[in-house]
């Protein structure tokens, strides 16, 4: 994947429009099904995207971001469109609202999914955060969560405890798919 932006602008204000081009190839050496029951053929692969994207100033209470990513996609087309909400009501509590649609239209078929999600960052002080992360597909019918919990116990050394919780939709009830929780600590040497 090669990235460009010959067009960036970036306004006074903070909010900014940027256009994009990029060339993509990838080689896929076995059958690899993007949806249910459409599958793309091994082969090489080169096609260009195109990427219009709309940024309001995160210096607001409330700000945003819309992007459009089009073009060809692997023997076909597709259509991704991003949308951002981010509800700033202090610099110690941020809520980030997203939602991206892929519209597909290859050789094997069509697909149309969706990807919701919702961030919170608390920030009790400057050492101590704690950021949680909701995200539902419709395509996997899979809600996953990420909470992670951060403090500085030392000006070179962080303290992380995350904790990652998945369910799926069976059958019309949720169902575990997966819980994780884990401890890290970082901490840097100098000398």
């Amino acid at each position: 994947r090669f990235f460009t932006a010959p067009n960036n602008w970036r306004m006074e204000s903070g909010d900014r429009f940027e256009v994009n081009a990029n060339p993509e190839g990838e080689h896929l050496t076995e059958p690899f099904e993007i949806s249910d029951g459409v599958v793309i053929d091994p082969g090489s692969y080169h096609f260009m995207r195109y990427r219009l994207e709309w940024a309001m100033a995160t210096k607001r209470l409330v700000s945003g971001q819309l992007t459009w990513w089009f073009g060809d996609f692997y023997d076909g087309t597709l259509d991704e469109i991003q949308g951002r909400v981010q509800i700033r009501p202090s610099e110690l509590l941020i809520f980030d609202l997203s939602v991206t649609r892929n519209i597909g239209d290859l050789k094997a078929g069509e697909f149309d999914q969706q990807v919701y999600g919702l961030r919170v960052l608390a920030n009790f002080s400057s050492d101590v955060q704690l950021t949680s992360f909701i995200q539902y597909d419709d395509e996997s019918e899979e809600v996953g969560t990420n909470t992670r919990l951060r403090w500085t116990f030392h000006p070179l050394g962080d303290l992380f405890l995350v904790y990652n919780y998945n369910v799926v939709d069976r059958l019309d009830r949720w169902a575990m798919e997966a819980s994780q929780l884990l401890l890290k600590v970082q901490y840097a040497l100098r000398w």
